[in-house]
């Protein structure tokens, strides 16, 4: 898993928001944090974990890395979070291309 160096945030207080990506980078466990993601498998836009089923170890045998773009404390500020990043996206380029948008293409 990598962390986005411009992280989105939606409801995690400014305090603890580098606490917990330290935490994340260490891969410490973390209960009630879902992080918004690049698609695992190259198909869709964004997808919605919970912090903890990306440390399963499935997500660390994937071809390419999780790479997580944003972080919440709730699902629905993760689903809004969602919303504004694509919206941002599409005004900003008219196309939904995420990676490209926030320069990941090519992983």
């Amino acid at each position: 898993m990598k962390l986005y160096s411009r992280m989105y945030i939606r409801g995690i207080p400014d305090r603890k928001v580098i606490p917990t990506m330290r935490k994340m980078k260490r891969g410490k466990s973390l209960s009630g944090v879902y992080c918004i993601t690049l698609p695992a498998f190259q198909d869709g836009v964004l997808e919605i974990y919970t912090y903890e089923e990306l440390l399963q170890p499935q997500y660390a045998r994937l071809e390419h890395p999780i790479i997580v773009i944003g972080l919440t404390d709730t699902m629905q500020n993760a689903e809004e979070l969602v919303r504004m990043i694509v919206d941002e996206v599409y005004q900003n380029t008219g196309t939904f291309d995420v990676e490209r948008y926030l320069g990941l293409e090519g992983r």
